[in-house]
């Protein structure tokens, strides 16, 4: 009975040390998914690993969003698939809600093995993972088990003081250990072989489990992470060159080959913005990308476009070369947006056709002959590079969006129309 009476005593100390210690996210989340410690009948060990609340469809896209920042840097320092360490930090922190994320910042489940070591924090009531046991203090059933705390080292886990620094750690550091450093070796040679980002990634996963990473092997790993990594198609972040906001867009395939050959950029944060309007200037920067345009003799200058302007080299270019023109009074208004009418002729300007349309007949109710650039949207539509709407119009003045001037210029290079 005494026995008994010191286990009740010390089992309400443990309680209300862990009660006044809990933040308030822990607090409302483990009557979810309580461990022994704090409830006797349903909590269980394994709880230990689970959330401790279950995120909304929102909180989900604001960790994929912050973690795949984190793992594309990580993946341009160090190389290791940005799509698995996204996908690992998914599956190990149940997207930023375990108790370990939470309070330790650790959304990969890396431990640090020892006795109260430092920067670690203690996931207290998870099940025993030492090769020597750990010691029990009372017995409630299968998985209902009350151990001493104190005298744990399977349990402390790395405290990190921001996602970022957790990522960094993962990809730089244990990553590149010699246990898991092959891993990454056979990610490259894949790739280069012709495996898919894809393909790569989940074994990749399969590989560094099978080391040790996972205790429940390689399959298990790949299997489990490979569905959330389709699921947010995280492969888009493993190639630097792929842009992240393109996935499912009609010009998906143009802008990526666009893309591929280095005739067309996106912006910093790897977005193409497919249906932003282009200017002028990011027209002319295209075509000169496009056509590897040379110099001549001619010195044209603008007012509007100064020598430290980015695109005053390709403005230039264009300009010597008659393939885009200024808009008069010598200026060439290069933040203007070019339109539809303009792309045709520039594109006409450029060369890209078999013979140059003379139709009687007018083929768009908005473009007469009497349009300043007739003759080039008349010679587009007969080469099969540029169309109309359904209503029969050419709409002349409406805006090219980026995700357009890439389709043209995929299909002028179908065409063979390259200079």
């Amino acid at each position: 009975m005494a026995n008994k009476t010191k286990v009740r005593i010390l089992l309400t100390i443990i309680l209300v040390f862990t009660l006044v210690n809990r933040n308030s996210l822990i607090s409302s989340a483990n009557g979810l998914n309580p461990v022994p410690i704090e409830d006797v009948n349903l909590g269980k060990n394994s709880n230990a690993y689970l959330p401790v609340f279950y995120p909304s469809t929102q909180m989900k896209e604001d960790f994929v969003n912050e973690i795949s920042k984190y793992a594309m840097e990580a993946n341009k320092k160090w190389g290791i698939p940005a799509s698995a360490i996204t996908g690992m930090a998914i599956l190990e922190s149940g997207y930023g809600t375990t108790r370990i994320a939470i309070n330790a910042k650790n959304i990969f489940g890396i431990k640090v093995w020892g006795y109260n070591p430092d920067n670690a924090w203690q996931l207290q009531g998870q099940p025993d993972e030492d090769y020597e046991a750990v010691p029990v203090l009372a017995n409630y059933g299968e998985n209902r088990i009350l151990y001493d705390e104190s005298q744990r080292r399977d349990n402390w886990y790395r405290d990190f003081d921001s996602y970022k620094e957790a990522v960094d750690y993962l990809a730089g550091n244990l990553l590149l250990n010699q246990r898991y450093r092959f891993a990454k070796t056979n990610y490259d040679e894949r790739l280069k072989s012709g495996w898919s980002f894809e393909q790569a990634s989940k074994q990749y996963l399969y590989d560094i489990a099978n080391a040790g990473y996972n205790h429940l092997g390689g399959e298990y790993y790949k299997t489990k992470i490979g569905s959330m990594m389709d699921q947010w198609n995280l492969y888009q972040y493993d190639d630097e060159r792929r842009f992240i906001d393109i996935g499912g867009h009609w010009a998906e395939n143009e802008i990526l080959f666009l893309a591929e050959k280095g005739w067309i950029a996106g912006y910093p944060n790897r977005t193409y913005k497919p249906n932003d309007t282009l200017t002028r200037a990011e027209a002319a920067k295209i075509m000169d990308n496009f056509l590897t345009l040379t110099p001549t003799n001619e010195n044209i200058s603008f007012k509007d476009v100064h020598n430290g302007f980015w695109a005053s080299e390709p403005i230039s270019l264009v300009a010597q070369n008659k393939i885009m023109n200024g808009t008069g009074d010598g200026y060439f208004s290069p933040k203007a947006i070019l339109t539809r009418a303009q792309m045709a002729q520039v594109f006409y300007n450029a060369g890209f056709y078999g013979q140059s349309a003379n139709n009687v007949m007018n083929s768009f109710k908005d473009v007469g002959e009497n349009s300043w650039a007739y003759v080039a949207i008349e010679t587009m539509k007969q080469e099969g590079i540029m169309a109309g709407y359904l209503d029969g119009q050419f709409g002349p003045n409406d805006p090219i969006t980026r995700a357009q001037m890439a389709a043209v210029i995929y299909r002028i290079h179908s065409k063979g129309f390259d200079r």
